[in-house]
């Protein structure tokens, strides 16, 4: 049986059509602006890993060595798990430039300058095809350049070894500080208690620009990561950093950091140390959240 709707029933029910639609409309614009908010507050998730000296002695294994086959472990369990292993330099790109990352990136570091990250490292990240970022401390590069002495047990880079690690392709170079690598007064470059904020800033500025002219004149780096001793920050050395140009930095805080297009997430980026003592599997469970 067909119903005759009056002309008010037919607004009506257009009425309601509408009210309906724009209902619907309403609630897919809004669940797709929380996703696109949510996202832009998590970003994309980046873990770091953060070695120091390889070794090839047992003996030597420990809180900051491990050895050339756990390093290499490590490399096969995160190609084999599809990880991309991406320098720093290539977040900055992602924030500042717009470029994108893969799908699913992680980054190691190595830190002090060890002469053993150009012996060991370097041939490991030429055959599984990886990048690495290795801080170096200046005053360090220095002495070993003057003492010439090129054994792998205890020695650190000499300005010669950090230019072929810059020019092989592998490896980016950051700043690990000049000579502020120590446990004393001042634990690494933190400020002290007390120490009047001009005063700090101004010694931690030409402690960090002397390496940065050293890098460049020695080495012909121009570096943009600055990677905290001991994980010490204090909160007046971020003016500095900006002032010198870095556009991140590194922390030792074991936490993933997730990176979106502000540039506010490339400071102080988390770390996991690499311990001997954990296999591969526990590490990498850690490290990369599974």
């Amino acid at each position: 049986m067909l119903i005759a709707w009056t002309q008010k029933e037919k607004r009506k029910a257009m009425t309601v059509l509408i009210l309906a639609g724009c209902l619907l409309l309403g609630v897919i614009v809004f669940f797709s602006h929380t996703a696109l908010l949510a996202d832009a507050q998590t970003g994309i998730p980046v873990p770091i890993l953060m070695y120091h000296s390889i070794l090839k002695d047992p003996a030597k294994a420990g809180k900051y060595t491990v050895s050339p086959s756990v390093l290499e472990s490590d490399l096969q369990y995160l190609k084999d798990h599809g990880y991309t292993t991406i320098f720093v330099q290539d977040l900055i790109d992602y924030v500042y430039l717009g470029t994108e990352l893969p799908d699913k990136p992680v980054i190691l570091t190595f830190d002090d300058g060890y002469l053993n990250n150009l012996t060991y490292v370097l041939p490991l990240l030429e055959q599984y095809d990886c990048r690495a970022t290795i801080s170096v401390v200046g005053s360090y590069c220095q002495r070993w350049t003057d003492m010439n002495d090129p054994n792998p047990n205890y020695a650190y880079l000499t300005w010669d070894d950090v230019k072929t690690l810059a020019q092989s392709g592998r490896v980016e170079i950051g700043n690990h500080t000049y000579d502020m690598h120590a446990l004393g007064a001042r634990r690494g470059c933190a400020q002290k208690k007390g120490e009047p904020d001009e005063v700090y800033q101004s010694l931690l500025y030409n402690d960090l620009s002397h390496l940065q002219q050293d890098l460049q004149t020695n080495s012909g780096v121009s570096c943009r990561v600055f990677a905290y001793p001991f994980g010490s920050i204090s909160k007046n050395a971020q003016s500095v950093l900006e002032s010198l140009g870095f556009q991140a930095s590194l922390s030792c805080s074991e936490t993933i950091s997730y990176v979106t297009r502000d540039p506010a997430s490339l400071w102080n980026l988390g770390r996991f140390n690499r311990p001997s003592h954990l296999s591969t599997e526990t590490f990498m469970h850690k490290a990369l959240g599974a």
